[in-house]
């Protein structure tokens, strides 16, 4: 499970890095150009999540397959699906102009941390475990961050825009809990 180690590094780090030294972000922004830096910034996310998902399968076999840290909450399958969907729609109003973005302030993390925290209530896979408590990690860390920075939308809301990211939301959730899931993942969702 090595490869989930190494995806933790350059997903996390690369996230971190930009979080917590905002500074050095936009010092290396300006000599590199926006373009490159966020070229090189999505090809470490894009490799971290590669690892990840490397990690995740080779947690699934071999000697130690299926390790778990706990014991899941299986009552917890309708809470999981409901944050799930309701970190779907958040992600999904986070570029919108809407009314749930500009209350929320930062529904991307928010519903990243909502779709976390769903997961590790179900799951106790090691895999699972570190992959979610990272996401859910950051996610936290990050509207920390805004909040202290002061950052928060400030827009004149739409609600055609809340009911674009909730359409799209509980589309993307149904193809994820009907579809992903079943037949890519091998974990069905309903049932």
């Amino acid at each position: 499970m090595w490869q989930l180690w190494v995806g933790v590094a350059l997903f996390a780090g690369v996230h971190l890095f930009s979080m917590l030294f905002p500074a050095a972000r936009n010092e290396l922004k300006t000599r590199l150009g926006t373009g490159l830096y966020m070229g090189l910034y999505s090809l470490v996310s894009l490799a971290g999540l590669v690892f990840l998902a490397l990690g995740y399968l080779a947690g699934r076999a071999g000697p130690n397959a299926l390790s778990m840290l706990y014991e899941p909450w299986y009552g917890g399958r309708h809470v999981m699906m409901l944050l799930v969907l309701v970190g779907f729609i958040l992600i999904f109003s986070n570029g919108s102009k809407g009314h749930i973005r500009h209350r929320v302030g930062h529904p991307f993390s928010i519903g990243v941390g909502l779709w976390s925290i769903g997961h590790l209530l179900v799951n106790g896979e090691t895999a699972v475990v570190v992959i979610f408590g990272m996401f859910l990690v950051l996610a936290v860390l990050d509207v920390v961050l805004n909040v202290a920075r002061g950052k928060w939308p400030d827009h004149a809301p739409n609600p055609v825009f809340d009911l674009r990211s909730i359409a799209v939301g509980v589309v993307l959730f149904l193809v994820f809990a009907l579809g992903f899931h079943p037949y890519v993942l091998n974990i069905p969702v309903f049932g």
